[in-house]
């Protein structure tokens, strides 16, 4: 049957802690959830999404060598963008047409 302190007597420690080795395991305990919850917040922090959602964007379309722009992957971006800008203009055309 498992004991509550049965982590500690497979070590090989006695079951019996003192109060100053519970505190110890709880500060410890406290200073690990501490770093978590910062890792964690610097993780969603809306400035550091952002940088690294740059930073990915920017190695998709930049080599990371020479720092030149990689117009392979450049090219289908913008003429979507411009397929895209030119169906919008003559949509709007089209309803002014009809009005």
């Amino acid at each position: 049957m498992a004991t509550a302190n049965g982590a500690a007597e497979a070590e090989g420690k006695s079951a019996a802690r003192s109060p100053q080795e519970i505190e110890a395991e709880i500060e410890r305990a406290r200073t690990n959830l501490a770093a978590t919850l910062d890792e964690l917040v610097d993780r969603v922090k809306p400035a550091n999404v952002a940088r690294r959602t740059s930073e990915k964007v920017r190695a998709q379309f930049v080599d990371s060598d020479t720092g030149a722009p990689r117009v392979e992957r450049i090219a289908p971006v913008a003429g979507a963008a411009v397929g895209l800008v030119a169906l919008i203009v003559l949509v709007k055309r089209r309803g002014k047409k009809k009005k």
